[in-house]
């Protein structure tokens, strides 16, 4: 389900769907987290594509899909904490992560799929895509890390706005770098990976750090 290919200083992680994660399927968070965490381990790799082979990066969560997130949260609370939302969580693994981490999404992003573009480090999205905020469904979601990217006010906007953002939207608020033809996405986020990759590890972790 979850695909590692390491080419250089470049690593790229392939899910063939985000939604067990929208689910809050313990395990798939805990093998993503695990994946991102040896990876940001490895010395040889300075930035990690993130990416789903769909044609949407994360479909919306289903009401049953809600039934069964909830249930795990209330079932298994300590085992759901440590998976997605402790420090040791995936989240926290991805907004602390040694290296630069670029999302790219195509089609519709929410729930989880949200929660990961908020906490990677670069975001490439295709002119199609759309972007659900997951404030309403999601207990792990961080207001803090839209603030920090969009500003409180656009931050604020997406919460409470209701609809979807199109990609046009999510760029001009800063949600997202880069918005480019679906053709496109992989060549886009692996110019942005090799850029990064130019950059001295150290600064890089350091940064990240202190701006976190």
């Amino acid at each position: 389900m979850i695909d590692l290919k390491l080419s250089g200083a470049l690593a790229t992680i392939t899910l063939q769907e985000l939604e067990p994660l929208s689910r809050h399927d313990i395990e798939f968070a805990l093998e993503l987290r695990n994946v991102i965490r040896d990876t940001a381990d490895d010395d040889n790799v300075k930035a990690i594509i993130l990416r789903t082979e769909g044609l949407d990066f994360c479909l919306p969560p289903t009401a049953s899909d809600l039934k069964i997130a909830a249930d795990s949260i209330i079932k298994k609370a300590a085992a759901w904490h440590a998976a997605y939302s402790a420090s040791s969580g995936l989240y926290q693994n991805m907004v602390y992560c040694k290296k630069f981490i670029i999302t790219v999404t195509r089609g519709q992003c929410a729930g989880a799929g949200s929660m990961l573009v908020l906490c990677s480090d670069f975001t490439v999205s295709s002119f199609d895509a759309t972007f659900e905020a997951p404030f309403a469904q999601y207990p792990e979601s961080n207001l803090v890390l839209a603030e920090l990217t969009m500003r409180l006010n656009r931050a604020k906007s997406w919460m409470l706005g209701g609809i979807a953002w199109s990609a046009e939207k999510a760029l001009h608020a800063g949600l997202i770098n880069q918005a480019v033809d679906a053709v496109d996405l992989d060549a886009c986020a692996i110019s942005a990976a090799k850029a990064a990759a130019l950059m001295p590890l150290d600064g890089v972790a350091m940064t990240k750090v202190l701006l976190e």
